[in-house]
């Protein structure tokens, strides 16, 4: 009769120490997010209050009090990915099962699943990006330059300089100043590209991607941890003994994971990106309140009229370009984003609607 060996609890550490040991995110992500028994979470940023001259006479002597409103972000676990394989290896010894399959569970998370998650990550960080800026290729000369604008548009909008990152393609990662004063170095260097040990550049970490993992399109990715939450479950392991039909084992695995952008945070992440990889920004036409959104090319463009983010907010709507805009009032902020295939989504534009406008 088949029996099946539960490795949950006894790898389930071990994963996730190898995930933390290898995986270019250490140190880059933060666990805000809490997905504890269950699968869907919503996340509230409450609005900022404005400031006001204090009147020392009068009932509102702080201003004229009104209610705090929020934005709200739903967040839902969609990536639930599975592997599975077979060891035939005949009817060795129970310890002797156990080590094959955790020696292919290693292998599994180093060149499958980890490069996954992280090409992933990458991606959502690239589309969730409070800005980012289209261009040509970095060069030696111009590469240091581009990461200081990324860091001059941090620190404009008050992003923290302690937990900064740069994640950066590997053909890249090569013309950075630091790096450079590694090749005469070269064990030094090649350790310290392997392991992603790396000098500090312009105040960030350098996390070195390999040039197939960094999404289309994309140079480099300044990034604050605490823009960037993520959550990776890995749910189930398990090595069946003999199962109907196979003299050895049979691996199954499943991993569950989440990465997003935090709106109110989203000006902690910059990319610099390829000219021609975002989707034109919307325009908006129309007259008065009855205004249209075009983007040429876009499969769908989302707008909001509350001042929200259309990329995160749970208010947004879709519609298709050239489409309508319904339940504008006098002075609401409207703001669209376009999505289209195969590309970046556009910037974020905005328009105050106006009944003579």
């Amino acid at each position: 009769m088949a029996g099946t060996v539960n490795l949950a609890k006894k790898f389930e550490r071990w994963v996730d120490d190898a995930f933390a040991r290898e995986s270019i995110l250490t140190g880059a992500t933060n666990n805000k997010v809490d997905f504890t028994g269950v699968n869907e979470v919503s996340v509230y940023s409450v609005d900022k209050m404005d400031m006001n001259d204090y009147q020392r006479s009068g009932t509102n002597r702080y201003g004229t009090p009104e209610e705090i409103g929020d934005t709200v972000q739903t967040f839902k676990i969609t990536k639930d990915r599975s592997f599975t394989g077979t060891i035939d290896e005949g009817n060795a010894q129970d310890q002797y099962n156990i080590k094959g399959a955790s020696e292919r569970l290693h292998v599994q998370m180093r060149e499958v699943v980890t490069p996954e998650i992280e090409q992933y990550v990458l991606q959502v960080w690239a589309e969730g990006a409070g800005k980012s800026t289209a261009g040509t290729a970095p060069t030696a000369e111009t590469l240091l330059g581009l990461i200081q604008t990324g860091a001059s548009y941090m620190n404009n909008h008050h992003v923290p300089k302690r937990g900064r990152s740069i994640f950066i393609a590997e053909t890249y990662a090569a013309m950075l100043p630091n790096l450079a004063k590694l090749t005469y170095l070269e064990r030094l260097g090649s350790q310290a590209l392997t392991e992603n040990k790396l000098p500090r550049v312009a105040g960030f970490d350098v996390h070195v991607v390999p040039d197939t993992d960094m999404p289309t399109g994309v140079y480099f990715i300044l990034q604050h941890k605490d823009a960037c939450p993520f959550v990776k479950k890995l749910q189930t392991l398990k090595v069946h003994r003999d199962p109907p039909g196979i003299n050895g084992n049979l691996i199954e695995g499943r991993v569950r994971y989440w990465a997003g952008v935090l709106s109110q945070k989203a000006d902690g992440i910059y990319a610099y990106v390829a000219s021609g990889s975002k989707q034109a920004n919307p325009s908006f036409g129309g007259t008065g309140l009855a205004a249209t959104i075009t983007s040429s090319g876009a499969s769908a463009i989302y707008y909001t009229l509350d001042g929200s983010d259309p990329r995160f907010s749970d208010s947004r709507v879709q519609i298709a370009t050239g489409g309508s805009v319904t339940g504008g009032t006098e002075g609401a902020t409207l703001k669209a984003v376009a999505y289209a295939d195969g590309k970046l989504p556009s910037d974020v534009t905005e328009k105050v609607l106006t009944a003579g406008g």
